[in-house]
């Protein structure tokens, strides 16, 4: 690696670049930590300091880091054919295997066979959302056009995404689109109903059943969900709620689009979310593990039902009205098949199994009954801690600078976590072994006396 000045870089980065969800003033003067290497689950700054990547990046960073199989691939795909369009009828030869790849891995009875690559989750979504309004009207229904998705949900930032968005932060001073409206989550530990599951009636799934009925079912084109909900805190679903809401969703005519944009690719254990729930979704979203965040990639999949409407109803002579200038991008298909073919090739869904099962266990033995620990919950290479201030009336704390607190001071000892909301995450790269994760619950260890001194005796 060539030497890199880490105070110019420093000052180039404060004068230009913009950081995602950072407060603008608090980055100008204190810059950004800037990465400049990594391996495995390890990352080294430009100061020198390594520390342990327990959060896959954004959820990313499936295969560790330093894969040179994926970096070889896209450079032999740039030396060919770094990039062409795939409007029309052009087309390229990584973008049809890894189609061809991905309609192998998901579960073959779904009939999930018609691919749309893009760049971003984000962009996954915006795309269903269109397929799901263009479904309905070349069906004569047009005014079938409404999305719902659900509190504490993420499903991107975009005007459309963020709409269905369903964190109240990401609101402040931007309205929600009109066609957007936001259900109950199933977030059991804090039921908006005060009910307790197993045997509470699954009300956040009658809570999707009482909107149709009273915003008129007859306006709404989709329901977005994910499988195991993501930045809102690490939320799995109860056992039976995928089985309520998808009869909900066919008997009112509601396209089921499932968001796998976390879920997908081995981060909860299996290859895909769905498989946990036997989850039938007519439209499917990846990104991020698709790619492991090597270069930009994302999937819209379409299920035969959605795209045979398309193709035979659609007006005769109109194509379909939708592409951005880097679907079904070469280069970045080339970094998905040599993902793939790691996740493959070294067991890396399997592992994150094995390894989840123990980052949990070792979450619970070590967490579990501390004064500050609401709810420990997770699902494969998904794990969270929830902290409260009164364990029995699982009262929040008031500010939640205090994960962030906890976030800050395990960087300062070497890991990275992540601080959603009243949650403290871990999200390890499916690469990692039991012995990275002990290395990474070592650090967290070691904050959490201070982090329950600082904040249970505080009024």
């Amino acid at each position: 690696m060539s030497h890199i000045d880490y105070a110019e870089i420093q000052a180039l980065d404060r004068a230009h670049v913009i950081h995602p969800i950072a407060e603008l003033h608090k980055q100008e003067q204190c810059g950004a930590q800037i990465f400049v290497a990594g391996r495995g689950v390890e990352l080294e700054l430009a100061d020198g300091r390594t520390v342990l990547d327990g959060f896959s990046g954004l959820f990313n960073i499936n295969v560790g880091h330093g894969r040179t199989e994926i970096a070889e691939a896209v450079a032999e795909q740039m030396r060919e054919l770094a990039y062409y369009p795939s409007f029309w009828d052009f087309g390229n030869a990584p973008a049809a295997r890894l189609a061809g790849r991905l309609v192998e891995l998901l579960p073959a009875d779904l009939g999930l066979r018609h691919v749309l690559f893009g760049t971003s989750g984000s962009e996954a979504n915006e795309t269903n959302f269109r397929l799901a309004r263009l479904y309905h009207a070349a069906r004569g229904r047009p005014e079938k056009k409404r999305i719902l998705s659900r509190r504490w949900a993420y499903h991107g930032s975009s005007r459309a995404t963020g709409s269905a968005t369903g964190i109240s932060a990401y609101h402040v001073l931007a309205d929600l689109d009109p066609d957007h409206l936001h259900v109950a989550p199933p977030y059991c530990y804090r039921c908006e109903f005060g009910k307790v599951s197993p045997g509470c009636g699954m009300p956040c799934a009658g809570d999707l059943e009482q909107t149709l009925q009273r915003e008129d079912a007859g306006t709404v084109a989709a329901f977005l969900v994910e499988p195991v909900m993501g930045t809102g805190g690490i939320v799995p679903p109860p056992p039976d709620y995928f089985a309520e809401i998808q009869e909900i969703c066919r008997r009112h005519d509601v396209l089921l689009i499932l968001d796998e944009v976390i879920t997908g690719f081995g981060r909860t254990g299996r290859w895909f979310g769905m498989e946990h729930w036997d989850v039938r979704p007519d439209l499917v979203s990846f990104a991020k593990g698709i790619s492991s965040g090597y270069l930009p990639l994302a999937a819209s999949v379409i299920s035969d039902r959605v795209y045979e409407t398309l193709r035979d109803q659609l007006p005769s002579g109109l194509p379909l009205m939708h592409g951005f200038t880097y679907n079904n991008h070469p280069t970045c298909c080339a970094a998905g098949l040599a993902n793939l073919d790691i996740l493959e090739s070294e067991g890396l869904v399997e592992n994150a199994h094995r390894v989840g099962n123990h980052l949990l266990e070792r979450l619970r033995k070590s967490f579990a009954d501390s004064p500050i620990t609401g709810e420990i919950r997770g699902l494969g290479m998904l794990a969270a801690i929830e902290i409260v201030r009164d364990r029995e009336t699982k009262e929040p704390f008031p500010n939640v600078a205090d994960t962030h607190w906890i976030a800050n001071a395990c960087f300062e000892r070497g890991l990275i976590v992540r601080a959603l909301f009243q949650s403290v995450a871990l999200a390890p790269p499916l690469c990692a072994s039991r012995e990275d994760v002990d290395r990474m619950l070592a650090v967290l260890e070691d904050v959490w006396p201070e982090a329950q001194h600082r904040f249970a005796g505080r009024s």
